[in-house]
């Protein structure tokens, strides 16, 4: 089989990195390409020795070049050789372009190449496509993109016109609880943390927030569960759409009226963008999960209940250091993918038997605090389940007590009182 490459692109960039060193050609070079995406050990050497004379501040020519390559071999003659390869710089991009293509496609050689050998050792399928996807999302190419704050002041522009002219629709999520939306605003590229002892309802929660914003604003959702199956996310979820105890489903569902309701709540669901995930490896599968859902499905929002639930290596590490890498990955899975992140954690067993439990009682890392963006804290009214019931038209409810205990773009330490409806699984 032919390896892909392509030697007169390859030779071409060099040339145009040795003959415009004046215009920093290597610098836009090395923003793209890396020694790995060169085949021949020729040019990987000329590469690599034009990133040392860059770290020495040695200018980049076919003299300096020649020198640092040495005078054991030929390969010091290369420099002037390449010289001879392009007449002007101008079409470096195009060259570098079709250096990565090749590149791009050695790798999907050699992973497929792997991931053959692992299915003729019978290994598991969804780990082998978990790591071919990783390593060609690493090869993928990349967007146009630039590090001068100009883009950026071109987009605020916009939306300032946008302002003026009465069209501009800010794009986050909203939880569509009027007091928590006053408090907090989850921007895409967020990660926004719901802590509380066993019971209290985070994942009803978190369910709420995908549910509403799907529902009312059309943003598609991916909720990784590592408690519940579909089928019970879908009941709970059927539950408050159509504002039906579902408990007691068996007993109520000769009733016309409530089996018509559960059905045109269905029909609802169904056409919903909600996706769901429960079997779960790694945070590194959640970010391939993410990236895939993204390209296919243009989802905005990830659901990962909970933290302390997600493998991690603990052959290798401790379980805060564990938990502590996938916080640390969690946020940058949010930046990468631009979606807002509603990460459920628990408490540790001081903070779960307080009657006002802070951040500082986030469990088994202090990593988590630090990475997520707002961290909502909450628990039932004095601690006490019983004492914390109420009752009014709609059904029976618990006052939850809550705290916004971080807040990066907004006033932290705020206070306030959810009614959660638990039979039907919903937060006002």
């Amino acid at each position: 089989m032919i390896v892909p490459f392509n030697k007169d692109a390859e030779e071409a960039v060099l040339a145009c990195c040795i003959i415009g060193e004046e215009q920093n050609k290597f610098d836009l070079a090395r923003s793209h390409v890396s020694s790995d995406d060169f085949y021949t050990d020729t040019n990987k050497k000329v590469w690599d020795a034009m990133q040392a004379l860059r770290e020495k501040s040695v200018p980049i020519d076919e003299i300096t070049l020649s020198e640092e390559l040495g005078t054991e071999s030929e390969i010091n003659l290369v420099p002037m050789y390449l010289t001879n390869k392009v007449q002007s710089t101008g079409s470096i991009m195009h060259y570098i372009d079709i250096l990565l293509e090749k590149s791009r496609m050695r790798t999907m050689r050699r992973e497929y190449s792997l991931a053959l050998d692992k299915i003729k050792n019978n290994e598991d399928s969804q780990e082998i496509l978990n790591i071919v996807n990783d390593e060609l999302d690493k090869h993928s190419p990349r967007e146009k993109e630039t590090t001068h704050i100009e883009s950026s002041l071109q987009e605020i522009k916009q939306e300032l016109d946008s302002m003026l002219s009465g069209d501009f629709k800010h794009e986050y999520i909203k939880t569509h609880i009027p007091h928590l939306d006053e408090k907090i605003k989850l921007e895409l590229g967020t990660v926004f943390t719901i802590a509380a002892p066993t019971s209290v309802g985070k994942s009803a929660l978190s369910l709420n927030i995908a549910l509403k914003s799907a529902s009312k604003d059309g943003f598609p959702a991916l909720i990784f569960s590592l408690e519940m199956p579909q089928k019970q996310i879908t009941k709970r979820m059927l539950g408050a759409v159509s504002r039906t105890n579902l408990k007691g489903l068996e007993d109520n569902i000769k009733e016309s009226s409530y089996a018509d309701r559960l059905q045109k709540s269905m029909d609802k669901l169904k056409g919903l963008p909600l996706h769901t995930i429960h079997n779960i490896k790694s945070v590194d599968q959640i970010a391939s999960d993410v990236r895939r859902y993204k390209k296919r499905y243009g989802i905005k929002l990830v659901v990962i209940d909970y933290l302390q639930l997600i493998p991690f290596p603990a052959d290798k590490m401790g379980k805060a250091d564990g938990i502590a890498m996938i916080s640390q990955r969690i946020k940058q899975i949010a930046l990468e993918s631009n979606v807002s992140v509603v990460l459920l954690s628990q408490l540790n067993r001081e903070g779960a038997t307080s009657s006002n439990p802070s951040i500082f009682h986030l469990k088994d890392s202090g990593s988590i605090e630090n990475d997520c963006d707002i961290c909502l804290i909450m628990n039932y009214k004095n601690n006490d389940a019983s004492s914390a019931q109420g009752y009014d038209s709609i059904g029976q409810y618990s006052k939850i007590n809550y705290l916004i205990g971080k807040n990066r773009e907004g006033q932290s330490q705020l206070k306030g009182e959810f009614k959660f409806y638990s039979a039907y699984g919903i937060f006002y």
